[in-house]
């Protein structure tokens, strides 16, 4: 992590308490001495620790006595204890995954050790503050959106407001260099209101980052397909062998990106029957034998190694990948359309948690 996170630096060992709606209180240690946090709620009487690496205290009214006993522990395993100024994460990320179009899942994830956060960096594909934020902040948490269809989002809080949250995308399902990469969609700046954020989420967001992976994934199979031709094209018999090497080692790379773009074209445009005939040869071609033609469905996931390529293959390619590229520019998603978003009731208040005798250090708002 960069330097620049000194600025920011959190305390070694550190829980921080936010209530939530419908889990009561939760505690998440984090720091590089969080396993100090951790211990100080296993031995708090009254806190269940989930697999995520967050405790919850579901009993509120439990709170007079819990509390103090965890200020205690805290004290003797030196452990700051930090009131957000928020809800819990969980409970507005799972609001906003309730309200997208389609079915969503949210999961929160806890990155205790800064190290965990850096693990991020590469699985990021996006140009703006989320990016920023995970580079050059502490995010001591956040939570992942997923619509099982590959598309997955990171949601973190606004390292520098009290209210806001920032939503951006993970790497595309094809690709693996994903940092700083000149087609990724800008994270999105979304309001307290989890119902307001799903609607601009809904409507700007998501049309903008289909676009940008539409684009990606043009401009990948684009540039192979336009090195392909090259090769055909120099007719030079004494490198006859090495490039028939670099075609075919081009056409598995290629082939992934390809068998994307034709699902999601195919999925954009209708195509006449002698065109459908092209396009179902292509099908079989881009999605041989023994894979599912299915995008991995998460970045977690490792991706499937490229199958062989013949020369046959690269033939075909070279034959019928033109008219995939032809309806591929057609099917580009059009721009997202900004405009006012109608006002929503705002949801009920997050659960108070109680007064408690103890004295806890508070973030501060910005």
């Amino acid at each position: 992590m960069s330097d620049r996170t000194q600025a920011h630096r959190r305390p070694d060992a550190e829980i921080i308490l936010a209530t939530s709606a419908s889990a009561g209180l939760v505690a998440i240690p984090v720091g590089e001495q969080y396993r100090w946090a951790d211990t100080a709620l296993l031995v708090t009487e009254g806190f269940q620790r989930h697999k995520n690496g967050v405790h919850v205290l579901r009993d509120l009214k439990a709170m007079p006595e819990v509390m103090p006993a965890l200020a205690h522990a805290a004290r003797q395993h030196r452990v700051v204890l930090t009131a957000s100024p928020r809800s819990y994460l969980g409970d507005y990320a799972h609001e906003l995954a309730t309200h997208l179009p389609g079915t969503w899942t949210a999961k929160v994830e806890v990155y205790a050790h800064p190290v965990w956060q850096e693990d991020w960096i590469p699985l990021l594909w996006d140009s703006g503050e989320v990016a920023e934020a995970m580079e050059h902040r502490r995010i001591p948490y956040g939570a992942v959106l997923s619509d099982g269809a590959g598309t997955e989002l990171l949601l973190i809080e606004h390292p520098g407001s009290a209210r806001a949250y920032l939503l951006g995308a993970c790497a595309a399902s094809t690709f693996d260099d994903n940092y700083q990469n000149p087609y990724a969609p800008k994270s999105a700046t979304l309001p307290a209101f989890a119902r307001l954020a799903a609607l601009q989420v809904a409507t700007e967001y998501l049309p903008a980052y289909e676009r940008a992976l539409h684009e990606r994934l043009l401009a990948a199979v684009e540039a192979g397909h336009a090195r392909l031709e090259e090769i055909r094209a120099s007719g030079r018999s004494d490198l006859a062998r090495h490039y028939a090497e670099e075609s075919t080692t081009i056409f598995r790379r290629l082939r992934p990106h390809a068998a994307e773009l034709l699902a999601r074209t195919r999925s954009a445009v209708v195509a006449g029957p002698e065109d459908s005939v092209v396009l179902d040869r292509l099908h079989g071609l881009l999605n041989p034998a023994g894979t599912t033609g299915a995008p991995r469905p998460s970045v977690f996931i490792p991706p499937r190694p490229l199958m062989p390529a013949s020369a046959d293959e690269v033939g075909q390619w070279l034959a019928d990948g033109p008219l995939l590229l032809k309806h591929a520019r057609t099917a580009r998603p059009s721009a997202p359309v900004s405009g006012p978003r109608p006002a929503l009731a705002p949801p009920s208040r997050s659960l108070a948690a109680p007064a408690a005798s103890v004295t806890v250090r508070r973030l501060p708002r910005t």
